[in-house]
């Protein structure tokens, strides 16, 4: 016998369900071929009911559920639509180092490899009352921690909207903001990657850019220099504080700056800004009454799944309200970019394509004949790249 064939009646022969890792990224659809042979590996947090549906259709051997690190569980349809189901779920198994295409074997929520039956992951596997019962706590707390979070918000509200409204205790630097693109890049672990996708659009618009905290050395490290830095002076190195950038440190409202010495032993100049803010706020604040014409922020999103995690700020809420006239998040601006740029390449794909034209009309047509030609298309096609672009 074969030994592909002895191992696939092992496999057969094991308890458990038998499938290959699929993995679905948030905001991207399910694969049209997924089937009875496939585990689905997603994060049911960011997932909307669609996608459970097309599951459950499917008929998925498993669906293995993986939050971010951290996070907890959102009350989202795809879990009650999941419990309704037939489909296996499987909760707290870390498949981080488990490529895509891997075949495991899921017995009891561990999860095995079927080549080698190696344990990759212990997790467990929820039944539908479990699991309803899970999305019930969870919308329970969600509610709670959206409650707590407004309160704070308001709190925040009450005490800041001098600063919030009219711009009342903002630090004096010597940036003009006055009708300029600004990049602000946070120390999220998702700005590095936005801000790869941003250097099409900063190498075109040339936007004023502001390292808050650690984008300030993210920005460093790829060789970009800042032109504010609003970050606490011990949080970041002396290369990020020397470099030439208008320096802003957060203070607390009384006015107490942590890491004024550092500043004063590197003998740099800087600005203290007192506010019951972050330094993201601080940074979206002053480009804000500062007039910018748009402000690109890296950095998580701050949607409804992560609006009132307890990592997030308050003082977010009221200032992303505040400035959200002018606030496009890196991704969106990075996607607006591209099709921009699609769009202009396309057009000069049909420029070359009228100039060919134009080529045979030469050969063919009366000198006459060929300018009116000319005129017309080219008119027409000028008031099509203006759509474009517009």
């Amino acid at each position: 016998m074969k030994m592909s064939g002895l191992l696939n009646r092992r496999s057969q022969d094991l308890a458990g369900v038998v499938g290959t890792v699929r993995r679905i990224e948030p905001g991207t659809p399910v694969p049209k071929r997924l089937g009875a042979k496939d585990v689905a590996v997603l994060d049911l947090n960011r997932a909307p009911v669609e996608t459970a549906r097309a599951l459950v259709e499917a008929e998925v051997a498993a669906v293995v559920h993986v939050p971010a690190p951290g996070e907890e569980m959102l009350p989202r349809a795809a879990f009650r639509t999941l419990a309704a189901s037939t489909v296996p779920v499987i909760e707290d198994a870390d498949l981080a180092d488990v490529a895509d295409g891997t075949r495991v074997r899921i017995d009891d929520g561990v999860i095995y490899s079927v080549k080698s039956e190696d344990e990759l992951a212990g997790g467990r596997e929820v039944g539908a009352a479990t699991l309803l019962a899970e999305v019930d706590s969870a919308e329970k707390n969600y509610v709670e921690s959206a409650l707590a979070h407004l309160a704070n918000a308001t709190e925040f509200l009450s005490l800041e909207h001098p600063l919030l409204l009219d711009g009342e205790g903002l630090p004096e630097i010597d940036v003009d903001f006055t009708d300029r693109h600004v990049v602000v890049v946070t120390g999220d672990a998702s700005s590095r990657a936005q801000l790869a996708e941003l250097k099409p659009f900063i190498r075109e618009y040339r936007p004023l850019l502001v390292g808050v905290d650690g984008g300030a050395e993210l920005l460093r490290s790829t060789r970009v220099t800042a032109d504010v830095v609003v970050a606490t002076p011990t949080e970041v190195s002396d290369e990020v504080l020397t470099d030439g950038a208008v320096l802003v440190v957060p203070a607390d409202r009384d006015g107490r700056a942590e890491g004024l010495e550092k500043i004063t032993e590197l003998g740099v100049g800087a600005t203290t800004f007192p506010a019951a803010a972050t330094a993201r706020d601080m940074a979206l604040l002053l480009a804000y009454h500062g007039g910018a014409e748009m402000i690109v922020v890296t950095g998580d999103d701050r949607g409804l799944e992560n609006a009132f995690r307890p990592a997030s700020a308050p003082s977010s809420t009221m200032v992303d309200t505040t400035v959200s006239s002018r606030l496009v998040h890196a991704h969106a601006c990075a996607t607006l970019y591209r099709s921009r740029g699609s769009g202009i390449g396309l057009a000069l794909i049909v420029l070359a394509a009228l100039v060919a034209v134009g080529a045979v009309v030469v050969a063919r047509d009366a000198a006459q004949d060929l300018l009116l030609w000319a005129i017309e298309t080219w008119n027409s096609f000028a008031l099509w790249v203006q759509g474009l672009v517009h």
